[in-house]
C-alpha cells in the first residue's frame, strides 16, 4: 500500500469530506451506489423471457458455466444482483454486509488497497463456481457481489474475532462464532444438489480472505487498476521564506516516515512502537500541510 492509502493520511467519512469529485466519497459508498445503479438499470432493461424474471443487463453480465468465453463477466457477475421481481433482499443483504464490516475493512486497508482486494474477490469467487461446476459437469449462472462480501466479511472476523456482534439485532455473538457459523451453514448447503445458493463463491470468498491475510498479501502491482478512482486535487500554497530554518528538520522527519513506512509494508501495523506511531502521525501532518 501506498503513504495515500494508510489511515494517517486519510480523512474522509462515508458520504463526504473536504476532497473534490468522487474522491469525497468512501469505497464503500462508490461500491454501493454501482451495484445499486446496475440493479435499478436491469430493472428498467427488456426481459430475456416473459415471465422468468431475468432482464437483459442481469443475463449480459451474469457469468455462465455454459459461456466461458463471456471473460468480462467473471468481474462484472459481482455487480449486479437478482432482479426485483425474484429476490429483492439478495441486493439489500449484500450491500448491508459491504456497509456494516466494508468500512473498518477498507479503514485499515485503505482505500485502493480495499478496492484490490475487493476485486480480486470477486475474480476468485467467480472462478471457483465456474471450476467447480464446469469440472463437476454442472450448469448454470451466477450473479451477485456475496463472494466479495463474504471475503469482506471474513477479513474483518480475522482481525476482530472478539468483536460483538448482534444478529437481528438482538442476539450477542463473537464476531468468531458468526464467522463458523456461515461458513457452516455453506458446506451445509454443498450436500443440497436442489440449493440454488452459490455456495463456492461463498467458500472461495472466505478461503481468499484467509489466505490475502495469512500470507500478508498486498495487491500493488494492480496499481493501475484503481488509476481511475479519482485521488484528491492538490492545493497550492503560498511559500513562506521563514521556514527555510526547518527544512532540516522537515527532510529528518521525511526520512524516518519513509523508514516507518516501510517497516509497515514489510510486517504490517502491528510491528510499530509507541514512538514510531507517533513519528509518523508527525509526518502525516507534514505531508497534509503541503497539500
Amino acid at each position: 500500500m501506498g503513504f495515500e492509502d494508510r489511515q494517517y493520511t486519510r480523512d474522509e467519512s462515508m458520504f463526504g469530506s473536504n476532497k473534490t469529485g468522487l474522491a469525497q466519497f468512501s469505497i464503500i459508498a462508490i461500491l454501493i451506489a454501482i451495484n445499486f445503479i446496475v440493479w435499478i438499470v436491469d430493472m428498467f432493461s427488456p426481459a430475456v423471457a416473459e415471465g422468468v424474471g431475468i432482464h437483459w443487463v442481469n443475463y449480459i453480465l451474469s457469468l455462465d458455466v455454459e459461456k466461458p468465453w463471456r471473460v468480462w463477466t467473471f468481474l462484472t457477475y459481482g455487480f449486479t444482483h437478482a432482479s426485483i421481481e425474484t429476490n429483492v433482499f439478495h441486493i439489500i443483504f449484500n450491500m448491508f454486509v459491504l456497509y456494516m464490516f466494508g468500512r473498518p475493512v477498507a479503514e485499515r486497508l485503505g482505500r485502493y488497497e480495499f478496492l484490490r482486494f475487493y476485486l480480486v474477490a470477486i475474480v476468485v469467487s467467480g472462478l471457483a463456481y465456474f471450476l467447480w461446476n464446469f469440472l463437476s459437469g454442472g450448469r448454470g449462472s451466477v450473479v451477485g457481489a456475496s463472494g466479495a462480501t463474504t471475503a469482506v466479511l471474513i477479513l474483518f472476523i480475522l482481525w476482530y474475532p472478539h468483536q460483538k456482534l448482534f444478529l437481528m439485532g438482538i442476539i450477542e455473538v463473537p464476531a468468531w462464532l458468526l464467522g463458523i457459523g456461515l461458513i457452516g451453514y455453506d458446506l451445509i448447503r454443498a450436500f443440497n444438489p436442489a440449493s440454488d445458493v452459490a455456495w463456492q463463491a461463498h467458500i472461495a470468498g472466505a478461503a481468499f480472505a484467509y489466505v490475502y491475510l495469512h500470507f500478508k498479501w498486498d495487491f500493488r502491482w494492480m496499481g493501475s487498476l484503481s488509476g481511475w478512482m479519482p485521488k484528491p486535487k492538490s492545493k497550492f500554497g503560498v511559500y513562506d521564506p521563514d521556514a527555510d530554518a526547518d527544512s532540516e528538520k522537515v527532510d529528518r522527519l521525511s526520512e524516518e516516515g519513509d523508514r516507518i513506512l516501510a517497516k509497515i509494508s514489510e510486517q504490517g501495523e502491528d510491528s510499530l512502537t509507541r514512538k514510531e506511531r507517533k513519528t509518523l502521525e508527525r509526518y502525516s501532518k507534514s505531508i497534509r500541510k503541503r497539500k
